[in-house]
């Protein structure tokens, strides 16, 4: 089977972290240019933005960071 060559990264790249707001769930957008993902490759790119630090601080709101693929 023949692989297709892959398109050029042309828009940006958004990562989504979720979390939980008093049960309701809040998604944060992390995005990145396209020339990002170019220049230091879509996978490394990937990796920063789930390791990328998201913090929602509230005194009157239970908040949750909603793990995923056992993080």
């Amino acid at each position: 089977m023949t692989e297709e060559p892959l398109k050029k990264l042309e828009g940006p790249i958004t990562v989504e972290q979720l979390f939980t707001v008093d049960g309701k769930r809040l998604a944060v957008h992390v995005t990145f240019p396209a020339v990002i993902a170019t220049e230091i490759g879509m996978e490394q790119l990937l990796v920063a933005a789930n390791r990328c630090l998201v913090s929602i601080d509230s005194k009157t709101h239970k908040v949750e960071k909603v793990r995923s693929g056992g993080h």
